[in-house]
């Protein structure tokens, strides 16, 4: 058990905990104890105060991951009609804090995603990103170039992306949901993508359609199939302990729900896993219970 242990990478999302908090001693002793890597949110207004942030986690033996995140309004996330602007705003970033690692969130633009999560649209490719697709993979794939040749190729480079992309076919309809979605995902030199299966939205967001088995059962072909497609090269985001972007995402009811996704993504030989997100543990009863269903 302890060498799996040690063969496995655990991870942690932080975007609802502020910096402050994020610190705290009681935090940091957290995420040292359960050897957490620590994916820090940083918003625009954000990159000044992330510096002792980062420099604080670094000197305490965390390794401090950069997350990249845009203004609401300018899409959030990296997509085909953001990434100009979040090219733009990762590179200032990359070069402000010097982190060890890069995360290059691609989810379709806040707004659009929004609607479809509300059904106000249905799921369609936006004829502006059909035609930006090309180009902003090509700048992604430029840019990372760039800030690997800076850190002399030491950065490390991770996405997290939407679960249905690991089905993206390699033959005829090579990329159809990556286009569909506007985010480019294959073809980018980068050391893991993390498939965000989250088994509480599965059914949460289901309205009655997916119970808690299934929403397992689906977690099990997100992550065989992420293991097949990427191989070595993938991971899977585990969650929700608690609302994020939106404010209203479906959670856990109990530490006991993630061990059984520790389990299933173990099972299909996934190595790397992720926790979405610190702020929730941190604020929950007991946050050694999240912390030890995710890495025992």
């Amino acid at each position: 058990m302890r060498y799996y242990r040690f063969l496995m990478r655990h991870r942690v999302w932080c975007e609802t905990l502020c910096f402050a908090d994020l610190v705290a001693d009681d935090t940091v002793a957290l995420l040292r104890r359960y050897r957490l890597d620590a994916l820090v949110a940083v918003r625009p207004w954000q990159v000044d105060e992330a510096v002792p942030v980062f420099a604080r986690l670094q000197a305490a033996g965390v390794f401090c991951a950069v997350w990249p995140m845009l203004a609401d309004e300018d899409g959030r996330w990296a997509s085909a009609s953001s990434m100009a602007k979040y090219v733009a705003f990762a590179e200032h970033v990359v070069d402000v804090l010097n982190p060890a690692e890069v995360v290059i969130d691609l989810e379709p633009a806040f707004d659009r995603l929004r609607n479809w999560k509300a059904l106000r649209a249905a799921p369609k490719a936006d004829p502006t990103e059909v035609k930006a697709y090309e180009r902003s993979r090509s700048d992604l794939a430029s840019a990372i170039g760039r800030w690997r040749a800076r850190s002399g190729q030491q950065l490390r480079v991770t996405t997290a992306v939407i679960p249905v992309v690991a089905f993206d076919p390699s033959w005829v309809w090579a990329g159809v949901m990556q286009r569909l979605l506007g985010t480019p995902v294959d073809g980018l030199e980068v050391d893991r993508h993390s498939v965000m299966a989250y088994t509480s939205l599965l059914e949460g967001w289901s309205r009655g359609v997916v119970n808690r088995s299934r929403a397992e059962w689906l977690l099990a072909r997100f992550a065989a199939r992420t293991a097949r497609k990427w191989g070595a090269r993938g991971a899977v985001s585990l969650g929700t302990v608690a609302p994020g972007a939106f404010g209203d995402e479906p959670s856990y009811r109990s530490p006991r729900e993630l061990a059984r996704d520790v389990k299933i993504a173990r099972a299909a030989g996934v190595t790397e896993l992720s926790l979405f997100d610190l702020g929730g543990v941190m604020r929950s009863p007991d946050p050694q219970a999240w912390l030890h269903a995710l890495t025992t």
